[in-house]
Formats: structure tokens, C-alpha cells, sequence
């Protein structure tokens, strides 16, 4: 670990003053007087706060970071950057008091260290609890720990296309349009990245995997998929049936980008293609069945942990100064969004973000969202994952005009059990 200034050079700079002043010609009683250079204090000792980061958020915070003295005061940041994720988590995985980080960076699902711990519990303020929200701080907790603080969001927006006129303020008027412009349209909304993408749309109109109380913990065994208004929902829009052609999530992209679908869901990996085909749009959060409701789509967070390290390394306070003070802070939020040029959590930095398309937006409809949890969503016990579950179900009730009622029964039997599955390797 790097020190600004060893105790070692801080004792032969001192003798070098005391030996300088000796040969200079002096009067007795000017020798017996030490000088104040002489007497003077050497710098106290900088204590280092290691920072391990992935290759892709690394380079953005070395800047903020490396070498910093002001964030933590009498601390001096040292950024190691791994050449992957990968990579990450296996030194993760391997390290000890002996080589371990104060403060570690990444996916939410390093969280599940506080398990074991590895990581220290963070005490934040209520003003940060509000602006960073309670679905972010939920993915990054742990029975009733707050391991992590959230620094960046993976989530998508609702794009719409104005040529269409105005962003429709609630489901029922997307809806409107689709059908006023039917004929000269292949869907009323394409969610490019499949299935994983379509989260919005199902809790828009009261569907999606499982329930989310109100402080953002998720309830694995309440699924939402076949809810009663889902289903109600599905036949007050006429939604499905062979004809409906209105939710389209394989290969739309490109109808989107040639204006044949009005609306899309996407992340900001999107925008440029977008942009690049012309289509001029506005991003929001996706139309609920009220103007102020709106549908949730998944998010995935990046967050900064400490590391039970840092107290090993006498660096306890100032990691947790870095994180659950500067990094959860507004300013903190902003500079890192800035410098990695990817949504925020902090609602106060999308404010400044604004006009940053591909991070105030962004980080705004992710303040809707639902944190993605893989263990449930990947687990098959029941038969099959849920992104597969999702596809076989959009195929039986948007192409081929299954009984909706009835497939959504069958294909949230399966995902129960994957949901309960799940939650307990969650658990464990």
C-alpha cells in the first residue's frame, strides 16, 4: 500500500534542518534555542483505503479517485483495477486480511457477502435513504443490513416515437394510438431485448414475476403473473389472440427504428442505434393504467461495499466515509454518473443529469423499477427459467390465441416453484 509521506523521511528531512542549522555561524544562546523548523511536527502518517474495481468501472473512477487525500480526510484512495469481473470475483473470493480490499465495487449480488462477514453494515442517512430510493437499497441489503450503497443502475426507459404525437401519459392512450394507426403497423410496443425487457408492460397492467412491499424487499412467494388484474387487464385492451400483434418482443428493433412500432423498451446501449435511424423520441417510464402509476421494469445495480478489511487494516472510518458518505452522497452520485457515463441511482443527480439523455433519464425511470434478483429468475425446479417460461407463454396467448386465463395458470405453477426455490439459496 502507498504512504504520502513515511515516518522513515519524515525523520531525515527533520535531521537534515537540525544538521544545516548546526554548521551555520550562530551565537551560543541562538544554538541553545531550537528552532521552530527544527521542533516542528512531521506530517501525520496517510493510512491507504484499497478500492478494488471491474476493467469496466475502474477507469471512470481512477480519475475520482486514485491518489485521492479530500474524500476521506487523512486517507489516501488506492484504486486496483481488475482486468474483468471474472477476475474480480476471484480475487474476491480468495481474499484475506492479509490481501483484501477496504472497499469493494460491483454487482449487486456481492451483497450476499454480508452473509459470511466479509462486508460491514452501513448506517445512512434518511435524506440519502430518500434520494437513492428503497429498490435500490433493498437489492444491496441483507437481513435488515445495508451492506452496499448503489452507484450505478443497468435499466432500460420507454422510448417513444413523436412522430407519433405526444408521449402517451398512460397505458390506455398508447394503447389509442396503436389502434388509430393499425394498419400501418407491424406492433403497438417492441421490447428489443426479448422477454427480460417486457418487466415493464406485465406490472404495468398488474402482472410481473413476484410482489414488492413497500420498502423495496421482494416477496418470492407471491407471483404476480396470473393475478386477477392482469388477467382483467389483458381482456379490457384486447391484448391477446392471433390478431392482437400489439406486444411484440423477437427482432422488433428494427421496425421500431423504421417507424412501424410507436413505442419500445430498451436500456441506454440502444440510444445511438436509435439515434442513428432517424427517429426522433422522448424517454420516460412506461404508462401505467393512471397517469400517475407506471409500469417496473427490472434494474440491476452496481454497488461500493466495506469491506470487515478495513477494520483489520485500521481503515474502518475512512472506508466508511468514502462510501456511506461521499459515494451515497448527491455530489458523490453525480461525479461518478459523470465520469462513467452511466445512469444514476440518486434522484438529486438525474435532476443535474438532465440533459445527459443516456443518464437522467435513465436513472429517473429506474427509480420505478424492481431490483433483478438471478437466483429465482434463472432457477428451472419447475420445468423451466422464467425467461423461457415467458417466451412459450407470449407465443401461446399473443400468436396463437390460447386461452390467456389458462396459460398464465400453468406457466406461474411453474415459475412458484422456481420463485421458492430460489429464495432459499437467496437464504442460505
Amino acid at each position: 500500500m502507498r504512504k504520502r509521506l513515511s515516518t522513515f523521511a519524515a525523520v531525515i528531512g527533520a535531521g537534515a534542518l537540525v544538521l544545516s542549522g548546526c554548521a551555520a555561524s550562530t551565537t551560543e544562546e541562538e544554538s541553545a534555542a531550537p528552532t521552530e523548523t527544527a521542533t516542528s511536527e512531521a506530517p501525520a502518517e496517510l493510512k491507504t483505503i484499497v478500492v478494488w474495481a471491474d476493467e469496466q468501472r475502474g477507469p471512470a473512477l481512477e480519475p475520482l479517485l486514485q491518489g485521492n487525500t479530500d474524500i476521506a480526510p487523512g486517507y489516501e484512495i488506492e484504486l486496483v483495477i481488475f482486468s474483468g469481473l471474472e477476475a474480480l470475483q476471484s480475487a474476491w473470493d480468495k481474499a484475506s486480511a492479509a490481501d483484501g480490499p477496504d472497499v469493494l465495487t460491483g454487482p449487486a449480488s456481492f451483497t450476499l457477502a454480508g452473509r459470511d462477514g466479509r462486508l460491514l453494515p452501513l448506517a445512512l442517512s434518511d435524506a440519502v435513504k430518500q434520494d437513492l430510493g428503497s429498490a435500490s437499497l433493498g437489492a444491496l441489503s441483507l437481513g435488515g443490513n445495508q451492506y452496499g450503497v448503489p452507484l450505478d443502475t443497468d435499466t432500460t426507459a420507454f422510448y417513444w416515437n413523436t412522430a407519433f404525437g405526444e408521449m402517451p401519459s398512460t397505458f390506455a392512450d398508447l394503447v389509442t394510438v396503436y389502434e388509430e394507426n393499425r394498419a400501418d403497423l407491424t406492433g403497438g410496443v417492441c421490447f428489443f431485448d426479448g422477454v427480460w425487457g417486457s418487466q415493464p408492460f406485465l406490472t404495468a397492467l398488474g402482472g410481473g414475476a413476484w410482489e414488492v412491499g413497500a420498502d423495496g424487499a421482494p416477496d418470492f412467494t407471491t407471483v404476480k403473473l396470473n393475478s386477477d388484474e392482469f388477467k382483467a387487464n389483458l381482456v379490457e385492451f384486447d391484448l391477446t389472440g392471433a390478431n392482437s400483434n400489439f406486444a411484440k418482443w423477437d427482432g422488433c428493433g428494427e421496425d421500431f427504428k423504421a417507424g412501424k412500432i410507436p413505442a419500445a423498451n430498451t436500456g441506454s446501449w440502444n440510444f445511438d442505434g436509435i439515434v442513428d435511424a432517424g427517429i426522433e423520441f422522448e424517454l420516460g417510464a412506461f404508462p401505467g393504467l393512471a397517469v400517475d402509476t407506471k409500469g417496473a421494469q427490472w434494474v440491476n445495480y452496481s454497488g461500493a461495499y466495506v469491506t470487515a478489511y478495513a477494520a483489520d487494516h485500521d481503515v474502518e472510518l475512512g472506508a466508511k466515509a468514502l462510501v456511506a458518505e461521499w459515494m451515497a452522497s448527491p455530489e458523490g452520485q453525480l461525479a461518478i454518473a459523470t465520469a462513467q457515463e452511466r445512469p444514476a441511482v440518486s434522484s438529486s443527480a438525474a435532476e443535474s443529469l438532465g440533459d445527459n439523455l443516456k443518464s437522467g433519464p435513465f436513472t429517473l425511470a429506474g427509480a420505478t423499477g424492481m431490483a433483478q434478483f438471478s437466483a429465482p429468475l434463472d432457477n428451472s425446479t419447475g420445468g423451466a427459467n422464467w425467461y423461457d417460461v415467458l417466451s412459450s407463454l407470449y407465443t401461446s396467448i399473443f400468436v396463437d390465441g390460447d386461452d390467456a386465463s389458462t396459460a398464465l395458470d400453468e406457466a406461474a405453477a411453474i415459475v412458484a416453484a422456481n420463485f421458492a426455490e430460489g429464495a432459499k439459496a437467496l437464504a442460505e
